[in-house]
């Protein structure tokens, strides 16, 4: 017997190994062998009767006993590098988890009613201090599963096994409803049957998330899995904590930042059918879903669903649209991208867009031209007049860490990391120059690019926002949610934090800056504008303009305030007046005059230096526009193009052709870096 095995190479085939009678392969498993004197594991995509290699070969050493893919999941994989360019290896070998937990997640609730629970943790407290936490924290949180109780709480095992036998706490399934439908009869009534039963919908709205579960629901009663996308960790875990709010179903939670054995649980439960409803970031699409009816990607314009930080490069988005193409697949957003909102009513989208109105928010925007303070008096004065009103305040920057970047006077660049490209952040505490993408550390503190140790630190990050918040509201409670402060996977407990409270102030990154509309708060302020408005990206105003219409999301009702040294931008004043129509004609009229999405479609390509010119000479035959080539900030030896073309399979034809003549050329196929 042979299995042809894909091992995580950026390679598209397979070598074939000779599988010993004592083992049992299937197509989809993941097996170890030995491959140019080192073990490796690999995915088995094929059980061939023959080899086309010469000689021996290579026995299989065993087989994982951990998730698999199915035939169908192989093949979307498949198509995905393809259509992508993506190495096969390395695309099929990150997806699949690594092991199961066999330990089911246990979830909690109380046991009794709240006012016996309340009337037990006095002497509960003096008895078992530690019992007390714990019933204390699941009164204000509600059911929890135990592994946020252990992000939360540290070691929790034995106190929660010493409250079931008390009967203070029970094991509750994941299923229960725990609150009334939000806007369901209005979406159902007014809204839902303009929704096909088949293809692709834009809904451009801010009460977006009421559609969602008469829509899952739907898809539930046709015995078809509903898959629901968030961008971020973040925002899936608040979608999953909405969503089991409003339906009497499992949800399946999925993203990289689980721990391995609880995703290779989710990944097993929906190869066999287990799971209706799966909530997920990109990672998700991969998931062995058979029949697969709705998919819903929510906040669709972020440029998160672009996996850009390694290969394989693939937009999430346009993936998702190929996974769900037998279905309905719902681009949800409140600011579209424009290239989704160019396609609407055309390209087989329906735009649905129904009337919303802000409703009790007040906007201001403060010029911060020529002042050098964190704070604007403007943006004290109404922390201080939320905060004496019993209101929380939200407060986001664009970047984590204390300053947002660090320049090199002597070259004038901001200073990048040598690994990865991405611009280093200064840790404070460590007084180091650190990568937040990679983890490498600088040593010393001095320019990469030229040596030079003269280096100026400008703007401002989440780290020194909340310095500066602590410093004017010393006896505020103050929180700070951004990757630094919540790990690895502790996202359950920053859905806690934003929604029950617990905390007068909220200090947070971009990726608290979208989602539903949080309880008690009273002001919401937007401090990140300019770092978004100086990227040298052509989608720097777009941006700016989400960003600042994710703040104003946030809010029920209130005031939101946005300080910038650019108050007269066009993508400013267009989101604070709520006018996409007339930012979307602006932009769209800039964008065509230079060819730029949606007009055109890109391609980033990187090539070693001593293979620039001959890149140049295959791309000129090819009808795009090719711009570059260019250095690479943090790839020494490597220079960049950027190309354009009319349509998507036109600058794919020309990287092809240019793939298949350099060696070591890379492409990334609608790049969202440059």
């Amino acid at each position: 017997m042979i299995a042809r095995v894909l091992l995580p190479l950026p390679v598209d085939k397979g070598f074939d190994f000779s599988v010993p009678a004592a083992l049992s392969v299937s197509v989809g498993n993941r097996v170890k062998v030995r491959f140019h004197g080192r073990e490796r594991w690999g995915i088995v995509t094929a059980l061939p009767e023959k080899s086309a290699h010469p000689g021996e070969l290579e026995p299989v050493i065993e087989v994982a006993d951990g998730p698999a893919f199915s035939q169908g999941g192989l093949l979307f994989c498949r198509q995905v590098a393809e259509r992508w360019l993506a190495p096969l290896g390395l695309l099929v070998n990150r997806a699949l988890p690594r092991r199961i937990s066999r330990r089911e997640e246990r979830q909690f609730a109380l046991g009794v009613d709240l006012s016996e629970a309340v009337s037990r943790l006095d002497s509960l407290a003096k008895r078992a201090p530690r019992q007390a936490q714990l019933l204390r924290f699941l009164l204000a949180s509600g059911p929890c599963n135990e592994s946020s109780l252990r992000n939360e709480l540290g070691s929790v095992r034995r106190s929660l096994d010493r409250l079931l036998e008390k009967g203070l706490l029970r094991e509750a399934k994941p299923t229960a409803a725990t609150g009334k439908r939000v806007d369901q009869k209005r979406w159902t009534d007014e809204f839902l049957e303009q929704f096909p039963h088949t293809g692709k919908v834009l809904l451009f709205s801010r009460r977006r998330w009421g559609a969602y579960p008469p829509l899952i629901e739907t898809t539930l009663a046709t015995s078809q899995t509903a898959l629901v996308l968030a961008p971020e960790r973040l925002l899936a875990a608040q979608l999953a904590s909405y969503l089991q709010g409003q339906l009497d179903c499992e949800i399946g939670l999925y993203h990289s930042g689980l721990p391995a054995g609880q995703q290779g649980r989710v990944w097993e439960r929906a190869r066999r059918g287990e799971l209706g409803l799966i909530v997920g970031t990109r990672s998700a699409l991969f998931l062995p879903i058979e029949r697969l009816g709705l998919v819903i990607v929510d906040e669709e314009q972020d440029r998160n669903y672009k996996q850009d930080g390694q290969l394989p490069y693939y937009h999430g988005r346009e993936v998702a649209v190929d996974r769900g193409k037998d279905g309905l697949v719902v681009l949800g957003s409140a600011a579209p991208s424009l290239e989704v909102f160019h396609a609407g009513g055309s390209d087989g989208v329906k735009l649905i867009r129904p009337r919303d109105k802000r409703r009790g928010l007040a906007v201001q925007v403060v010029d911060m031209q020529g002042k050098r303070e964190v704070l604007s008096p403007q943006l004290i004065e109404g922390i201080r007049h939320s905060l004496s009103s019993k209101k929380r305040v939200l407060l986001t920057v664009n970047r984590r860490g204390y300053f947002q970047a660090v320049l090199c006077k002597n070259c004038g660049h901001p200073l990048r990391c040598p690994s990865c490209g991405t611009n280093l952040t200064y840790d404070v505490n460590r007084a180091q120059l650190v990568c937040h993408t990679c983890g490498r550390v600088l040593e010393g503190m001095k320019c990469p690019r030229c040596g030079s140790r003269a280096l100026r630190f400008v703007g401002m990050g989440s780290a020194r926002l909340e310095a500066e918040v602590r410093k004017e509201f010393p006896q505020a409670k103050i929180a700070r949610i951004d990757a630094d402060i919540m790990g690895s996977h502790d996202y359950a407990g920053a859905v806690r934090l934003l929604f029950n409270g617990g905390s007068d102030i909220v200090v947070g990154t971009s990726m608290v800056a979208k989602g539903p509309p949080i309880p008690r708060v009273g002001l919401v302020g937007g401090l990140g504008v300019d770092g978004l408005l100086a990227l040298p990206d052509f989608r720097a105003a777009e941006r700016t303009y989400q960003y600042i219409v994710g703040l104003s999301e946030r809010l029920q009702q209130g005031e939101l305030i946005i300080q910038t040294h650019y108050p007269d931008h066009h993508a400013v004043l267009a989101a604070v007046n709520n006018d996409y129509d007339g930012f979307y004609k602006q932009e769209s009229t800039e964008r065509r005059g230079l060819f730029y999405p949606p007009f055109s479609r890109l391609a980033r390509l990187i090539a070693p230096n001593n293979r620039v010119e001959r890149t140049a000479e295959v791309l000129q035959g090819f009808p795009v526009q090719v711009l570059g080539p260019v250095p690479v900030y943090g790839r020494r030896g490597h220079r960049q193009f950027l190309l354009k073309g009319k349509t998507f399979s036109l600058v794919r034809e020309a990287c092809v052709a240019a793939m298949q003549q350099i060696h070591g050329l890379e492409v990334d196929l609608d790049p969202v870096r440059f």
